[in-house]
């Protein structure tokens, strides 16, 4: 007969002393404990399929103690008599743990805000600084606030994972969005969509969920127009009143030189001396300073009318040893102090068709290109670029 071990006491778990080889204290039913030289016990347990004899690790002493370790092994005989093999069951809880813990460091790598921020970075190197901090603005107040755990002072401490984020969710959110203003739930559409396109090249989330949401569930976006000068004797006398303004004799200049360049008012401010060749009649702005900053393309250089030659030629007394052209005391002037300056001269009135500011000159520019195009033959990619604020 098989000898019947006797049970074990806590007393001698606990006095078991290392020996030179390793040994066994046997409690019974297959129980023992392991009592290796260097000191270290530890808890297995001997069984039996299919007549195969296995062995399996419960746990370390005194962590496991003699009750937990007796606990364990009815549990991993429950086990056993449910056709189950513990061994096998042990190394499967192994494998999720992995990777459990492997999708728990992925999630906190693709947490969105963190790829809604390494999305920016690369977007804003294409970008002019002020498009740059609106599309930031667009998706930290629109779009992360309901993904994120934040301080009392905005700080986001945490956010989903972009892969569990699911369609409905965003759908939702624009939905919400719309109702506030039409056109922004479409323009923060086109961001997540790049942001997702972006998530899914870097293999953090399957699918671009932003593909799926059609733009028929939110409203259609009620088309502004800006407010613009197109007829043309209200034109002529405009540029009459500019001529004759008689502020600030840059802020004037500013004005002249936009109605022969159409530049946005935020780059024509900024220009710099060094950027015109006065010889052959040019002005090259760098590639980083316009709205579009692909580095694929070429600076962008216009050739300048005679006009907008006298501009420069009149300001050269007053700003020329400045490094900006438009500029007071050495320091650029406000983009808005055009606009001010028109609505000094009375064109603040859009209900009489006389409200035009900086940014008008390119939709007049635009209508009057499409009303004389048989005389001018205006290319259509000019046109565009200037509908589009591409410069």
């Amino acid at each position: 007969m098989p000898r019947i071990a006797t049970p074990l006491s806590d007393k001698e778990v606990q006095k078991a002393k290392p020996r030179e080889k390793k040994y066994k204290l046997h409690d019974g039913g297959g129980l023992y404990l392991i009592v290796n030289p260097k000191g270290t016990k530890s808890w297995k347990l001997d069984y039996q399929i299919d007549a195969a004899r296995k062995e399996i690790s419960l746990g370390i002493y005194p962590v496991m103690t003699l009750k937990e370790a007796r606990e364990e092994a009815l549990r991993v005989k429950r086990e056993i008599s449910q056709g189950m093999d513990p061994l096998a069951e042990k190394k499967v809880r192994k494998l999720q743990r992995k990777e459990e813990k492997q999708n728990t460091e992925f999630d906190q790598k693709t947490q969105l805000h963190l790829v809604v921020d390494e999305w920016l970075e690369l977007h804003d190197k294409k970008v002019t600084d002020y498009t740059a901090r609106k599309t930031r603005a667009l998706l930290y107040n629109n779009l992360l606030p309901a993904f994120s755990e934040s301080t009392p002072k905005g700080k986001i401490l945490s956010s989903t994972p972009i892969s569990h984020i699911k369609h409905h969710q965003i759908t939702d959110l624009l939905k919400e969005k719309a109702k506030e203003t039409e056109y922004s739930a479409k323009r923060l559409k086109q961001f997540l969509g790049r942001v997702w396109l972006f998530a899914v090249t870097s293999g953090y989330c399957e699918n671009n969920i932003i593909e799926n949401i059609s733009d028929e569930v939110l409203p259609s976006p009620k088309v502004k127009h800006i407010d613009k000068i197109t007829d043309e004797k209200l034109l002529g006398k405009l540029l009459s009143d500019i001529d004759g303004y008689t502020g600030n004799t840059v802020v004037r200049a500013a004005l002249q030189f936009v109605t022969y360049t159409m530049l946005r008012a935020s780059t024509l401010v900024t220009l710099k001396w060094e950027y015109v060749d006065f010889e052959n009649k040019t002005i090259t702005i760098p590639r980083e300073q316009m709205k579009v900053k692909d580095q694929n393309l070429n600076d962008f250089t216009m050739p300048l009318v005679d006009q907008a030659m006298a501009v420069l030629e009149e300001l050269k007394p007053i700003s020329g040893w400045s490094e900006y052209i438009f500029s007071i005391d050495g320091k650029p002037i406000n983009k808005e102090s055009g606009n001010k300056a028109l609505r000094t001269l009375g064109y603040n009135d859009a209900a009489k068709g006389l409200k035009q500011t900086m940014h008008s000159f390119r939709g007049t520019f635009r209508s009057l290109a499409e009303t004389h195009q048989d005389q001018h033959n205006a290319p259509y990619e000019v046109k565009e670029a200037i509908s589009l604020f591409q410069f």
